[in-house]
């Protein structure tokens, strides 16, 4: 892991030299800088990755064409969610001939349930804002699929990101120079304090790694309460170290990608938990789904349940993700029909409220992305059963 991140920065630094190396007026020269670097990396990495990021821009690309000619088929940018579905259903590494000694497991599987989940959006609203503009060059298409820093984890944004305004910046050193801080910030979050968490602090707690507590599984419920703690928190850093990452190499060419995150781990609410946490993820859930979703059926708490339950299955297509999407949808839903109630204020301090709120919260969203990310349904029984003392071998 830590050979790829220095192959990533090593890359990342020669990259912009080439690419701050040609004048502004170059754009589509700097686009192809982008282009090939990341083309290479994901190539490297999984043939058969790179082709299906390629095939899903072509799509996106088709789906924005029969979409402006015929208007009235407003579901059909929608289709690009169909490269995903059915890698869902069978893995298309097992389907399509890719050249010998590929890799088609654990990386291929990573690289492609997760990155296509997110260049699948990215892709979306690429097409509705190309719509909007009526204009979506299949070049900015590809460039948003294939950026190499957010290819994996995102953030999640549309190709605007990457058009002529954008690459024709001029340079500037001191975003470079921020942009480097920022990766190293991310890599100290993911890698030091992502592996402290994961090996030295859970050692200590537990007496194994976290990856061995996921085999074994949890004795009893403090336990199983603890390990949901340590497990959220490995996410955290890990996923926003990354994405520091993807967001700082961004700067080093000038380039604005979306926050992603806002101090999760002091939300006093759900519903404040979602106004930090995966931001690009909560936009795009606001602007495509809840709101469209929201006029057809007049019913927010139904609204709710539904999208966070279908994102939770857009995440991987598992019993833990759609209890961790149905559970997200519940608790927002829960929140907002508690809200309209006429009640008097709780007699209870505001310290005191702010304080239980951020305890209720980070143990809920805990447990959620604990039950979420068991490897299997055998380990997610047994993870649910030590809460009530029953430990399945």
């Amino acid at each position: 892991m830590l050979a790829t991140f220095q192959i990533l920065v090593v890359t990342t630094l020669l990259a912009s030299f080439a690419y701050w190396l040609l004048p502004a007026r170059w754009v589509e020269g700097r686009r192809a800088v982008l282009l090939v670097v990341s083309g290479v990396l994901i190539y490297i990495y999984s043939p058969a990755t790179l082709f299906l990021a390629v095939a899903t821009a072509l799509l996106a690309w088709a789906l924005y064409a029969l979409t402006r000619r015929h208007p009235q088929y407003g579901w059909l940018p929608w289709l690009i969610v169909l490269p995903l579905v059915l890698n869902a259903i069978a893995p298309l590494g097992d389907l399509i001939p890719f050249p010998a000694g590929s890799p088609r497991s654990v990386l291929f599987t990573s690289l492609t349930t997760l990155g296509m989940s997110f260049y699948t959006f990215k892709l979306y609203a690429s097409i509705k804002q190309g719509l909007k503009l009526q204009s979506l060059p299949f070049r900015e298409i590809l460039t948003t699929t294939l950026f190499f820093p957010a290819f994996p984890m995102g953030p999640i944004d549309a190709s605007q990101k990457f058009d002529h305004a954008a690459l024709s910046r001029d340079p500037d050193v001191r975003r470079w120079a921020m942009g480097l801080g920022r990766i190293g910030m991310g890599a100290i979050k993911a890698y030091i304090i992502g592996g402290w968490i994961k090996s030295t602090a859970a050692i200590y707690v537990f007496g194994v790694p976290m990856d061995a507590m996921y085999d074994r599984g949890p004795d009893g419920p403090v336990q199983a309460l603890l390990f949901a703690f340590f497990s959220f928190a490995y996410l955290y850093v890990n996923f926003s170290g990354f994405t520091d990452v993807a967001i700082g190499a961004g700067w080093m060419f000038n380039l604005d990608l979306t926050e992603n995150f806002r101090f999760p781990l002091i939300a006093h609410s759900i519903q404040n938990f979602w106004q930090r946490w995966h931001l690009s993820l909560s936009k795009f859930i606001t602007a495509y789904m809840f709101k469209p979703m929201l006029r057809r059926t007049g019913r927010t708490t139904l609204t709710l349940v539904v999208t966070f339950t279908l994102i939770g299955l857009w995440h991987e297509t598992t019993v833990g993700y759609l209890l961790w999407g149905f559970g997200h949808g519940s608790a927002l839903a829960l929140t907002a029909w508690y809200r309209t109630l006429k009640r008097p204020p709780l007699p209870i301090p505001f310290v005191v409220r702010r304080v239980g709120g951020i305890a209720i919260t980070l143990t809920f969203v805990s447990l959620m992305s604990t039950i979420a990310n068991q490897p299997s349904n055998r380990a997610l029984a047994r993870y649910v059963l030590s809460f009530v003392g029953v430990h399945v071998a």
